[in-house]
């Protein structure tokens, strides 16, 4: 008797639930407990807890709403207001994994997870800001250049040698480095003028030990030629060291006064109007230089130490500075 009436019980509870089921939708005894919804149809999951969920559950072909509904897949973007997007925003039931942001529209992602994400994301020309805005790409730079310029350079995980510029805090100058293709940071111009443009302004706010500092000629009796950073002049110049004691601006060519403590952009009376200087090493080493006789870049073989600032260590940089 108490077995009959069990299962008269279920059968009156199934028939129930099944006509208090709303529209598009079943009682299931035993539905699944990783149902479709608008969020996860396109990307159903992957793995699921093998457990019994009764009650209502969507008839085939149909999702769940947000709101516990049952639709067509179809029907889920609609039912997004698209208020509680921002502004230059709209909502995606399958938007990109990896969006365009401030920091990374200029070298966007080469390899990105094919999944969808729903939400809200930036309107076609926009870029997403690190405060979740949308803006126009132009401007991001007056907002994020100085953490732009601050970031280190980096390769990225992929393999490609690509040539890029990034703002180097070290040197205070915008210099080449090998791009591997994907990931790294927004510190990554196709051009050495590209890069200046971005951090000029933060390279020469940066404080740069000692290149501010009087040149001391030191203790000892030597008479040594050696370089100093005039701050104020915006240059590097000729002083006599000693020997020994002394500050650190102190460089033995003027090429690594420049490299260390000179503005971003070489000056044409620094650099383009210079000599060709092979240096006093014996060094191989292909570099280019402005020859201001001809009014051209050109190659030439420089020792490895010493010189002037007229070496650039490719015929792009010196063209960018000189022309």
């Amino acid at each position: 008797a108490r077995g009959k009436l069990l299962i008269v019980l279920c059968l009156v509870a199934g028939a129930f639930a099944a006509q208090d089921c709303p529209a598009n939708s079943h009682y299931n005894s035993c539905g699944t407990a990783c149902p479709l919804t608008c969020k996860n149809y396109q990307n159903p999951p992957k793995a699921c807890v093998l457990m019994c969920v009764p009650g209502c559950h969507c008839d085939e072909g149909y999702v769940k709403a947000e709101d516990g509904s049952c639709v067509l897949p179809e029907q889920c973007e609609a039912l997004v207001d698209e208020a509680v997007c921002g502004e230059n925003q709209v909502y995606k039931q399958c938007g990109s994994a990896c969006p365009l942001t401030c920091e990374n529209y200029q070298n966007p992602p080469k390899i990105c997870p094919a999944m969808c994400v729903s939400g809200c994301h930036c309107q076609e020309g926009f870029v997403k800001t690190q405060d979740g805005r949308c803006v126009r790409p132009e401007e991001c730079t007056s907002n994020t250049n100085s953490e732009v310029c601050e970031l280190p350079l980096e390769s990225g995980p992929c393999m490609a040698l690509m040539h890029r510029y990034g703002f180097d805090k070290e040197s205070g100058k915008c210099k080449k480095f090998i791009y591997g293709g994907c990931r790294g940071n927004a510190n990554n111009f196709k051009s050495l003028e590209e890069c200046e443009r971005a951090c000029e302004d933060y390279g020469r706010a940066l404080v740069r030990p000692d290149c501010d500092k009087a040149p001391e000629t030191g203790r000892c009796r030597a008479f040594v030629r050696r370089y100093y950073y005039d701050q104020e002049a915006g240059m590097c110049k000729k002083f006599v060291y000693g020997g020994c004691g002394g500050n650190k601006n102190n460089f033995k060519s003027e090429f690594e006064c420049y490299n260390k403590c000179g503005a971003l952009h070489v000056s044409h009376a620094t650099a383009c109007q210079q000599e060709k200087e092979v240096g006093l090493c014996k060094a191989y080493m292909p570099r280019f230089f402005f020859n201001k006789h001809t009014g051209k870049c050109e190659e030439f073989i420089y020792g490895g130490c010493g010189g002037n600032s007229n070496n650039f260590n490719s015929l792009e940089d010196c063209e960018a500075v000189c022309y």
